[in-house]
């Protein structure tokens, strides 16, 4: 908590500090060490803040990314999700027509076997 805070107060006070420090620097003043030191943060500062909101952008933009990803795999798993149960439905059918002629099938071979069991017994009748 306190980090939160005193990091944007410290890159405030920086920012102060070094803007001080570029006037004497534009009046053709010398710049002590640690004034050229507390340039250096400065700049630091600036480039390690670009890189933090490079960063956070990127990380919005790959989460978009995956978010999209995710949305579209998920439609083409639901799409494929639907074929298969077209699919299953289909196969369903088909069975059931199967299973209806192989019924027929087998009523008309038993009729053809009864007539040929009743003209066999006619024949050896006839015998």
């Amino acid at each position: 908590m306190v980090e939160a805070v005193a990091l944007p107060v410290l890159g405030e006070v920086l920012k102060q500090v070094s803007e001080r420090i570029a006037k004497k620097l534009m009046e053709g003043k010398k710049l002590t060490d640690t004034e050229v030191i507390i340039l250096l943060l400065d700049q630091m500062n600036r480039a390690i803040d670009q890189m933090s909101r490079r960063i956070d952008y990127l990380g919005d933009s790959l989460n978009k990314r995956i978010d999209d990803v995710r949305d579209s795999l998920g439609k083409r798993i639901d799409e494929t999700n639907k074929r298969i149960d077209d699919t299953n439905a289909k196969m369903e059918t088909v069975h059931q027509d199967l299973k209806n002629n192989i019924r027929l099938l087998y009523q008309e071979v038993s009729s053809v076997k009864s007539v040929v069991i009743n003209l066999l017994k006619e024949m050896l009748e006839k015998r």
